[in-house]
Parts: C-alpha cells; structure tokens; sequence
C-alpha cells in the first residue's frame, strides 16, 4: 500500500500498520485526518493520557467530528484511577491491529509515547518485582538530597532514559533506580532486553517542525485549551471524585491547572508554566524519536 505524507511517497509492506510519532503540538492529527481522506483506516491511539474520559481538552484528544468519522481505539475508554500502562498498551493494541487488518483497513498508530510505540513492535522486557527496600532507600534519598540531584546521578549513568521525563516525576525516577539496583543495569540497557517482538511489519514516520514554530503552537495550543474549557474539565473531574493526586491527573496542563483552583498558583503563573512544561516535555520527545529507530522523519511545516 502506499500513502503520501506531506508531499513524501510510503510504501507499507500489507499485511502491515502505520505509526505516525511526533512530539506534542506538532501537527499529527491533522495528517492523520488526512490519510482519512486518502485510505480506509483505524486511528489506534499511543498516547498514555488519552485513554482516560474526561481528560479531552487537555490532552488534545481529536474533535468529536472526526471521533465520529474514523474509528479510534483507546481514546475515552478508562476512567483515571485506572492504571494504563505500556505493558498493557502493546498487548492490547496487538489485539486491535490483527483486527483491523482482519477487516480489510489500515491501522494507524498515532502518538508522542515514545515507549508505547517501542513497546509495541517489540515488547518490553520481563521487568524485576518492585521491591519495598530499595524503594525506601530511594525515599531517604528523596528528602536528604532531593529529586534534581537523583535526576542529575541517572543521567550521568543513563543520559538517555533521564531525557524523557521531568526530574519532578518521582514514580519514574524511583523506578529507573529500583531496575538499576534490581538488574545492575541502567535502564536504557535493561529495556533493551526485549522478549516479545511483533509479527507484523510497520513503518515508523516522525512528523516534526523547526523548533521555533513547533514551540509557538505549543504556546497557542495552550491559550486554546482554556477557551475550550481546560478550567471547567479539571472542576467536573473534582466533582466526579477524582483526586488532583491519581497519577494520569499529574499531567502537564491538569496538576498547573489544579494548582491554580486551589489558590496556590495566579491565572498568568499557571498559563506560564503549562506553557514551559509542555516546551520542555516536546523537546524530551525531540530526543527519544531521534535515539531510537524510524524509517521517515518528515518536515510538515
């Protein structure tokens, strides 16, 4: 089969799926709107916050125009205290894509989660038990030098995986350390050990931008989401009893958006920060696309 994106020629090896990636704000859903037009297909969606209900404006999820025109997987689908991971991603999204391909159509796997997508081709490797002494240990660490400094000592051993999150996300930043004393390896080289591969061919495109207009629509983006009502989203998943702390709520736009409807941040700080986060979060995204393997980095601008 093949599909045109921005002007370049694919060839996609039948049976076989598409994998569109690209950081945040970089334009995917429109191509994928786009390939709409040209193809019959099925959006299976890799990003690790759109699956939550509820959560639509501030995760970007497509208008409910083309929710409705072309099917999509894993959009709307778990409320947010349900744990979704990239474990539980790939096996079900295999699941889906034999499906499609079942009915004729062509899977499309959109999304900026580097490690869904990696996941999915390849599988993850058999990861050690959590084990509540080390975690522990890493607590103490957390308070007596805090969570920057443990960031900074993961990323001289492990420059690579420190560059996909925020030194903030302290779940993560646990875990890198519990599969590094667990495994005596850094957890880039543990995940390496990959142990369930996929069977079916895809072709990896990563849609990107120059920088600096890549940041401004991340900048407009964000103006965007509260006119579309961000403030309202983040008060209806309070009524609904859905704590600020369950992890998918600690997202980059919901926990500034948080802070600022309990009084601990004003209306400009909050704009700001969501802003600089999400710049930040695109340039991590940046970084994993470009270390890991693709077939066609294309220029959309």
């Amino acid at each position: 089969m093949r599909v045109n994106i921005s002007g370049q020629e694919i060839v996609i090896p039948m049976p076989g799926y598409l994998v569109l990636g690209g950081p945040t704000a970089v334009g995917k859903t429109a191509i994928s709107e786009q390939l709409a037009g040209q193809h019959d297909i099925e959006i299976i969606s890799a990003d690790s916050r759109q699956v939550y209900r509820g959560m639509h404006i501030g995760t970007a999820t497509p208008n409910a125009d083309f929710l409705a025109k072309i099917p999509h997987h894993f959009i709307n689908e778990l409320n947010p205290d349900v744990v979704w991971s990239a474990g539980k991603f790939y096996k079900a999204a295999r699941l889906r894509i034999r499906d499609i391909l079942n009915r004729g159509k062509l899977p499309v796997v959109v999304g900026g989660t580097g490690l869904y997508l990696d996941a999915l081709q390849n599988g993850l490797f058999d990861e050690p038990p959590r084990k509540a002494s080390v975690r522990r240990h890493f607590e103490k660490q957390l308070v007596e030098i805090g969570a920057e400094t443990l960031w900074q000592q993961l990323h001289e051993m492990d420059p690579d995986y420190a560059s996909r999150f925020h030194f903030n996300d302290e779940k993560k930043l646990a875990r890198a350390f519990e599969i590094l004393e667990l495994t005596g390896l850094p957890p880039t080289k543990a995940f390496a050990k990959l142990c369930d591969p996929f069977d079916i061919p895809c072709v990896r495109v990563i849609l990107s931008r120059p920088r600096e207009i890549l940041y401004g629509r991340i900048n407009q983006r964000v103006i965007q989401m509260f006119y579309d009502g961000l403030l309202e989203e983040c008060e209806n998943l309070l009524k609904a009893g859905f704590s600020p702390t369950l992890y998918p709520l600690k997202t980059i736009g919901y926990k500034e958006t948080f802070a600022y409807l309990s009084g601990t941040i004003d209306e400009t700080e909050m704009v700001h920060r969501i802003q600089q986060f999400t710049r930040n979060f695109a340039k991590r995204q940046l970084t994993w696309f470009r270390n890991h393997a693709y077939d066609y980095w294309i220029d959309i601008d």
